[in-house]
């Protein structure tokens, strides 16, 4: 059977002499003659059905066609339908009856157009603003309201020989009371009325009326699945009761489905209705600091809030065998509930089930404001595809995160900045390639557990991810990462003292309260992280002390309490010495001597702060070892990698120590290694980052961004080395001709290593870059993770997909 859409049966070119006399429409008595000739062009209800069938799908086609734009069109019918009013004294029935098919021809435009155009908001919010910008919603409402409108719709789309009816569409369509119609929202193809039904016959009081457009009603595939939505729709579980999460169809004809009214608003308004809430702190009775916004962040609290009972309802719609194939925030309805607590605070049912085809190959692959949650395999009309729906999900939590849209269809580099835990997971759903979803956490896709599996993982992440950025376990659920948002916050941010370690510490022992610290696919390593991000605050701690409490002694301060030179005095020592640290150094560096010693210790100083920063900013969470398989090859480069992104917890402590303590004349060589360590730390992990995205990029891993498209915070680090290798050329020839006594400017070399460790490297580079450098290595070392498991699985090295590994629930409150 042909799925494309049948020829119309009415000549365009009906088209032009009606939209003249729509264009000519002014509000004025003349409107009488043109109402006339309008009915003349179409005067019943079939001359009308065939010409809405006929209208083109998009919008160049439309202007060809009709000699009109498509938004003009609409403008020019929304002015005077809007000021028309049927029941008047001074209109007759007939010009009453035009005015209800003009409306209606408006309401088709409008839906149309909407579809395929980009929403920021959503049509109609909760509190019934009108929330969608360049349309009125309010004017579909009261149109709906007319009596006129009303009866047109109803005898527009009444049950017809040849609409595909059965004896109980027809009996289903007399119930329906007209006067109680009304207007609920657009559809992708179809408008929404919501009325109540002469009996109810057992169900809600409330039903829904979809009206599939005439123009897709005449797409032959589209009306046979509409024609077949009730049969196919309705189930019930072992038990004979309806499936959870779904609404109950009453009788679906070629052009409408009629059912019950979900209860709630659709995700797309609740979630803008989140956005306008209070900040989420003062829900706990905590009132954030001055100045602090959620704004450009990933909202981990909105995941957590919409996605984890999202994902909850999915769970039972699958294990019922129920799978949707067209998920998005409008095609699913949310409603609070009272109680609070394991993300199941709302109330979720999906409508709409089934592929929307105008996103197919086999009708056009429209591109729209929803055509971002359409699966791949959708889109090329696949016959088998349990993955979308995975695909869809992942899509959602991109939205609800609520940091924009990548346009080519990649995660937003503010999840790997802030939360690269919750991008692992979308990227395991948002795999253009059905067969490379769930990759990392090993779940056939058709499985019929495998959403409780992902939520459980979901919630684990987001615990983990949460978990580290507060330590009230009351505002844990609330806590958004918040970076470079207010002055304070970026004062804040200077300090690097024991933030990250104790970030580290948390995940670890919350990892290890969930049983996966053993399982590296699940803990992300986060023992051997810990580890040196504890030796890097050591180090800082140790190094720093050294320097200040030397430039103390040089300057006669004793550094040493009573109670320590009481206790050296008794052990036969001097009292102003430290016991073995001091017989480290050598003869010529005397303390005291603040000339020859102070640059050694302001370089120290800042070598100790900026090490420190640039590891637990930028190295602290990442790992080559994600990468580790014998099914990978450059094993020997990783490693290499992996021993210089480690080293730098402590590079700069035993240069440090050995010019404090034993030899200060080797400060400027000492500048030198340590800018050189630095170097071949920052061209290994890039190489290693550059490598493998070249990798994923070839292997057709569609998570990370094309070839022609570069990585902003990648680009920033791979700079890194040149600006590193210029600074090492030119540290080396200054520390050779100093050392060897060519050089004389001992404190404007020392003021100068200074300034470009705290002002280039401390505050620039690793602190207001240091999150887009993050974001960017962190997609990179992601694509090694996912490149490895794809390795893995095709080299027979790991457990078939189908026996999935099982994931304790953690505990919701920290012990």
């Amino acid at each position: 059977m042909n799925d494309l859409p049948q020829p119309p049966a009415i000549d365009a070119e009906a088209f032009r002499p009606l939209f003249r006399q729509v264009a000519a429409l002014n509000g004025t008595a003349s409107d009488a003659t043109r109402l006339r000739a309008i009915r003349r062009i179409c005067g019943t209800p079939d001359e009308w059905r065939r010409l809405l069938a006929a209208i083109p799908l998009d919008k160049l086609s439309f202007h060809l066609e009709v000699g009109l734009q498509r938004s003009d069109a609409i403008d020019r019918l929304a002015q005077w339908c809007g000021g028309f009013k049927a029941n008047s004294s001074g209109h007759t029935r007939s010009q009453a009856e035009t005015y209800g098919y003009l409306s209606v021809l408006l309401l088709t435009l409008v839906t149309m157009q909407e579809a395929g155009a980009p929403r920021s908001t959503p049509a109609s919010t909760a509190d019934g603003d009108d929330g969608n910008v360049g349309h009125d919603c309010g004017l579909c409402r009261r149109l709906v309201q007319d009596a006129a409108v009303r009866a047109t719709l109803l005898g527009l789309y009444a049950p017809r020989p040849g609409s595909g009816g059965d004896e109980q569409a027809h009996a289903e369509w007399r119930r329906i009371r007209p006067e109680t119609l009304e207007f609920h929202r657009h559809g992708t193809t179809s408008i929404i009325l919501g009325g109540t039904p002469l009996a109810s016959s057992g169900r809600q009081i409330r039903f829904a009326l979809k009206c599939v457009l005439f123009p897709y009603s005449n797409i032959p595939i589209i009306a046979r699945k509409t024609r077949n939505y009730a049969n196919d729709h309705n189930s019930t579980d072992r038990d004979g009761r309806a499936v959870q999460h779904m609404v109950q169809v009453w009788a679906s004809t070629d052009d409408w489905i009629l059912m019950d009214m979900a209860d709630g608003i659709t995700l797309a308004e609740e979630l803008a209705r989140m956005k306008r809430e209070k900040a989420a702190f003062e829900l706990v009775g905590r009132a954030p600091r001055r100045g602090t916004t959620v704004g450009g962040n990933v909202r981990l609290d909105l995941i957590r809030r919409l996605g984890l009972p999202l994902l909850h309802a999915l769970a039972q719609l699958h294990v019922q065998g129920k799978q949707h194939e067209d998920l998005s925030p409008t095609n699913i309805i949310v409603k609070r509930k009272a109680s609070v607590g394991h993300g199941q605070d709302y109330e979720v049912t999906f409508i709409d089930f089934g592929r929307n085809y105008l996103y197919t190959s086999a009708v056009g692959s429209l591109e729209g404001a929803e055509g971002v949650y359409v699966a791949p395999e959708i889109r090329d009309s696949a016959d088998d595809v349990p993955g979308a729906d995975l695909y869809s999900l992942g899509r959602i939590l991109i939205t609800v995160g609520d940091v924009g849209e990548n346009s080519d269809g990649t995660i937003p580099d503010r999840f790997y900045g802030q939360a690269p835990l919750i991008a692992r997971v979308i990227e395991d759903l948002t795999d253009r390639e059905p067969a490379r979803r769930l990759l990392v956490f090993r779940m056939a896709a058709d499985n019929p557990d495998v959403y409780r599996t992902v939520g459980e993982v979901l919630e684990q992440e987001l615990d983990v991810t949460q978990e580290a950025l507060v330590t009230d376990p009351e505002l844990r659920g609330y806590a958004v990462p918040v970076d470079r948002q207010s002055l304070s916050s970026s004062v804040r941010s200077l300090l690097p003292l024991s933030r990250e370690p104790k970030k580290q510490r948390r995940i670890y022992r919350f990892r290890r309260r969930q049983g996966v610290l053993s399982d590296p696919r699940r803990s992300m390593h986060a023992r051997w992280l810990l580890v040196f991000s504890v030796l890097a605050s050591v180090n800082l701690y140790v190094c720093c002390t050294v320097c200040v409490y030397w430039f103390l002694r040089d300057v006669g301060i004793d550094v040493l309490n009573p109670q320590s030179q009481a206790f050296l005095r008794l052990v036969g020592a001097r009292p102003d010495t430290i016991p073995l640290v001091d017989d480290l150094r050598q003869s010529g560096y005397e303390l005291g001597n603040l000339a020859e010693n102070t640059p050694a210790r302001l370089i120290g100083l800042s070598f100790a702060l900026c090490g420190a920063r640039y590891y637990q900013n930028i190295f602290s969470g990442l790992t080559t070892r994600v990468a580790r398989s014998p099914a990978m090859a450059g094993a020997g480069s990783r490693v290499v990698t992996e021993v210089a992104m480690r080293s730098m917890a402590v590079w700069s402590s035993w240069l440090i120590l050995a010019c404090n303590l034993v030899q200060v004349a080797w400060w400027p060589l000492a500048t030198a290694i340590g800018y050189t360590g630095v170097l071949l730390a920052n061209v290994s992990s890039a190489r290693f980052a550059v490598r493998h995205l070249e990798r994923a990029r070839a292997s057709g891993l569609s998570t990370v961004p094309p070839a022609h498209q570069k990585i902003p915070g990648l680009e920033s680090y791979r700079q890194w080395g040149a600006s590193m290798f210029f600074y090492a050329v030119s540290v080396w020839a200054f520390a050779l001709a100093l050392y060897g006594g060519l050089l004389k400017d001992t404190y404007v070399y020392a003021f100068v290593v200074v300034l470009v460790n705290i002002g280039l490297f401390y505050i620039i580079k690793t602190g207001t870059n240091g999150l887009e450098v993050r974001a960017g290595l962190n997609r990179c070392f992601l694509a090694a993770e996912r490149l490895r498991f794809e390795a893995e699985a095709g080299s027979g090295l790991t457990a078939p997909r189908d026996k999935p590994q099982r994931v304790l629930i953690s505990e919701t409150t920290p012990t």
